[in-house]
C-alpha cells in the first residue's frame, strides 16, 4: 500500500508564522495577546462583578480583540500568488 507523501512546506497555501523574520513573530504574538487578554477581561469583568451583559465591557472586549485578530491577519506574510502565463 502506498504510503501518502509528506507534505511539501514550500507548497503551503494558508500563511502561517513560520518562516517570517523574529520581529514580525514577536509582533504576531503581541497581537494574539491582545486576543488572549480580551476573553480574559471579559471573564475577569462577569466573575467578579457578576455583570456579564454591560456595554461599557464589551466596548473593551470588542476593541482588544479587533485589533488583535487584525494585527495578527496584517503581520503574517502575504500568500505566494501565482505568475500568470503571458
Amino acid at each position: 500500500m502506498d504510503e501518502p507523501a509528506e507534505p511539501d512546506p514550500s507548497r503551503e497555501d494558508a500563511p502561517s508564522s513560520r518562516g517570517m523574520p523574529l520581529h514580525r513573530q514577536i509582533q504576531f504574538w503581541l497581537f494574539a495577546g491582545l486576543v488572549v487578554l480580551a476573553a480574559v477581561f471579559y471573564l475577569w469583568w462577569g466573575l467578579a462583578y457578576g455583570v456579564w451583559l454591560d456595554n461599557g465591557v464589551y466596548a473593551v472586549a470588542i476593541v482588544l480583540l479587533l485589533f488583535g485578530l487584525s494585527g495578527m491577519w496584517l503581520s503574517l506574510p502575504n500568500p505566494p500568488v501565482a505568475a500568470a502565463d503571458a
